[in-house]
């Protein structure tokens, strides 16, 4: 299993992701199984209250039933507890971008192969095999086997899904309020919009690998970084008026691009962008 997969974003650039490892995943689905098991016990539970169908009543008459009707009971509970099962990972990875509570809590997220989120297409696929997985349950023994081998960590429902987990930390510390917040609003799936500057306009592709790499930059390596940083910066500089040719040769070119990106972010989050435009580049007519 790697450690790392690259993913080509449309705007020509590799992105790193760090694979998330098996024990990160195992106890990730040790804290899902705890918060499932106490939701079936809750329906359980309320089931009983209801008076709809309590467990005593329904043993009484599959004990006086024929073989057949007890067994169509017994399969009726089955998928009583595979619905939830099903439906809890479907539920939190489709409506919170790849991340349940476990997966929240050990750092890692499930994302498609382009790098982007999942929706609930592909918790449903990725999750409809888990029982596979998990043969002999609980244990996921053939789970962790497939992602043993599989060069990029899947199971079984990530290779249905065309999915990954990732390991995923924003570190909200190092970025500054304006990063803090923006990395915030990127957990949460509300940062991929347009932004328009007055020397043209940024796609909300362009504004998620910014967005993406300034989460994630703290991670890589200084020469990983530093050509990254160049890769995304150097197709904005004409939006936001720089000097192109004097920045290729200026010694502090990576920090420089850095502030760049981190503007804008700061001009994406405020919504309503006024960079700074000096005298020179008022008086170049615009690009669009």
């Amino acid at each position: 299993m790697n450690e790392s997969v690259y993913i080509s974003i449309p705007d020509h650039v590799d992105l790193e992701f760090e694979l998330a490892g098996l024990g990160s995943r195992f106890s990730a689905y040790l804290i899902d199984l705890v918060f499932i098991v106490l939701l079936i016990l809750l329906v359980g539970v309320v089931i009983l209250l209801a008076g709809v169908a309590s467990l005593g009543s329904m043993m009484k008459f599959f004990q006086g039933a024929s073989g057949w009707a007890a067994s169509w009971g017994l399969a009726v509970l089955l998928l009583l507890v595979f619905l939830i099962n099903w439906g809890y990972y479907v539920f939190f990875e489709g409506l919170r971008q790849g991340s349940t509570p476990g997966k929240k809590r050990l750092g890692i997220r499930v994302i498609r192969q382009d790098g982007l989120p999942i929706g609930f297409r592909e918790a449903a696929l990725r999750n409809l095999v888990r029982t596979a997985d998990m043969l002999p349950p609980p244990c996921y023994l053939l789970g962790g086997l497939v992602m043993h081998f599989d060069p990029l960590g899947r199971r079984l429902g990530d290779m249905l899904a065309g999915t990954f987990v990732v390991v995923e930390r924003f570190e909200l510390a190092s970025q500054g309020a304006a990063g803090a917040a923006w990395a915030a609003r990127v957990e949460q799936g509300l940062s991929r919009q347009a932004l328009t500057l007055p020397r043209g306009t940024l796609s909300a592709h362009q504004i998620e690998l910014i967005e993406r790499f300034i989460a994630r930059r703290r991670s890589l390596s200084q020469e990983r970084r530093e050509l990254l940083l160049w890769q995304i910066a150097e197709p904005l500089l004409s939006l936001l008026g720089e000097d192109r040719e004097m920045l290729v040769k200026s010694p502090d070119r990576a920090e420089r691009c850095e502030k760049l990106l981190l503007e804008i972010l700061a001009m994406a989050q405020a919504g309503n962008p006024k960079p700074a435009v000096s005298p020179k580049q008022a008086a170049q007519p615009p690009l669009f």
